[in-house]
């Protein structure tokens, strides 16, 4: 299976469901590539993702968006590849793991020695709702070029509890104040799609696993 290219701005959606799953995106010069991945599923799944910065001024924003349920596995593995100047990728994964779920993510950023000025960032965020609920994050930098700009970080939190006070404060009761806490944690991911009406869609359709 050859990479999609991207040759100009575009906005791509893929919805993960259970098996194994590849995607590869090659993204041209001066273009910019936002690829939303969701996944609601119930299953097993293991994901590769795989965004090359292939030539000149190419840009790429990664979103993630993750809710785990019942029994569920996730195994999501990403790859910022840089191989040309002045590229700029920008990765943003964020769960929420209800029951026994389960998820691990292993992301990578690659930087040729070709690939100077490269801007690089990924943060992966969960939230575990339950005792039994599990997640990991095993990120990886691989440098070879001497004028970059390359950062990760990882949070693995519970929902804040002064915010449940605050919220019970004000006559919410804790499971329309946990919902409210959630949506606004996976929604913030999305202030990065820079279409509003897309923005709206996309949480639509993850809504009904909250």
């Amino acid at each position: 299976m050859k990479p999609i290219m991207i040759t100009k701005d575009k906005i791509v959606t893929e919805d993960i469901h259970g098996g194994d799953s590849l995607y590869e995106y090659c993204v041209g010069k001066g273009a910019h590539l936002t690829l939303v991945m969701t996944s609601t599923t119930k299953s097993k799944v293991h994901v590769d993702v795989h965004v090359r910065l292939a030539e000149y001024g190419a840009q790429a924003s990664i979103i993630g968006l993750v809710i785990g349920t019942d029994e569920s596995s996730l195994e999501l593995h990403t790859l910022q590849h840089h191989e040309a100047p002045q590229t700029t990728s920008n990765l943003l994964v964020k769960g929420v793991f209800y029951d026994s779920a389960r998820f691990i993510y292993d992301g990578a950023i690659r930087v040729e020695k070709a690939a100077q000025q490269t801007d690089a960032y990924q943060r992966n965020e969960n939230l575990l709702l339950s005792d039994r609920a599990h997640a990991e994050s095993k990120p990886s930098l691989e440098i070879l070029a001497n004028d970059v700009r390359c950062t990760h970080g990882a949070t693995l939190s519970a929902l804040p509890f002064d915010q449940l006070w605050y919220l019970a404060a004000r006559g919410i009761g804790q499971p329309e104040a946990r919902r409210l806490l959630v949506s606004g944690f996976l929604q913030s991911a999305l202030e990065h799609v820079p279409d509003a009406s897309m923005r709206v869609r996309i949480f639509k359709n993850i809504q009904h696993a909250l």
